[in-house]
């Protein structure tokens, strides 16, 4: 009997600002794969649609990648942008029914189950499939068995959540396609999530804001705020954008000091 294999440590492969991105399943699977995902990611712009009327832009989008752990999921009332997961991601490579059937539907319902306890909705699940590990393997499903059998239990209405990667390490036209068809989707779904989440993030500032009249509004508790949405503007790299938001706290806190000086609002600059 094998002895069982000792857990591996959290893996953080960059502490840059970045969409963070959680990875679940099997870790050495993801981290022979992190190479190849992490230059390739960014090569493409995708066109980042906002609300409000703001013209499109075209973005490059990187993540940092992380070891899942349901410490990492955001507590109720914790809005912070910078260490929010965006997108949660499960890996397997498995082509074994009784290896499917014994642990890892069990490791993806225990996966799903913390995601939804904590209403975490952007999720994907990656089979990779590898031809040589299954010309060693007798209990295999079928070609597309293993991916059907993870939608029905896990997807609903949701099959596009579960994605094929083919011998993603093999330099072939097979293999390209099928790493462009990963990205895309990768790249859709980490878009719309971050959307989202932004467009929250900016509607609480902005509620935020509009109460700096009342008594007891602190400036430098909303100056955190917006500094922290400049952050996530030079993470994407729109710079602009980001100096937008320093311009608007400039404005803001001139006209608190004067209101303060002529005996108007009351405000609180410090926390």
């Amino acid at each position: 009997m094998d002895a069982p294999e000792e857990p591996l440590p959290p893996v953080i492969y960059t502490m840059e600002n970045k969409p963070i991105v959680t990875c679940a399943g099997d870790q050495n699977l993801f981290t022979s794969i992190y190479p190849t995902l992490s230059q390739q990611l960014p090569r493409e712009p995708m066109e980042w649609r906002r609300s409000y009327g703001r013209a499109p832009k075209m973005i490059h989008l990187e993540s940092n990648f992380v070891q899942f752990k349901e410490e990492l999921l955001p507590k109720e009332g914790n809005k912070a942008l910078l260490t929010f997961p965006f997108l949660h991601i499960y890996w397997t490579e498995c082509c074994d029914t009784e290896v499917y059937k014994a642990t890892v539907k069990d490791d993806l319902t225990k996966w799903q189950n913390v995601l939804k306890a904590h209403s975490s909705v952007d999720w994907l699940i990656v089979v990779v499939e590898n031809d040589a590990k299954k010309k060693n393997k007798t209990n295999i499903l079928p070609r597309t068995s293993i991916v059907d059998k993870i939608r029905n239990d896990f997807c609903n209405k949701q099959s596009d959540r579960c994605v094929v990667l083919n011998d993603p390490l093999k330099d072939s036209s097979r293999t390209q396609e099928s790493w462009n068809a990963f990205l895309t989707k990768l790249r859709t779904l980490l878009l719309m999530s971050f959307t989202k989440n932004l467009g929250k993030f900016e509607d609480d500032m902005r509620t935020l804001r509009e109460k700096r009249t009342e008594p007891g509004w602190s400036f430098c508790e909303y100056f955190m705020v917006q500094e922290e949405l400049a952050f996530v503007f030079e993470m994407l790299q729109q710079f602009e954008d980001a100096l937008v938001q320093y311009d608007e706290l400039d404005a803001l806190f001139s006209q608190y000091v004067v209101n303060f000086g002529a005996g108007g609002i009351k405000c609180h600059f410090y926390s």
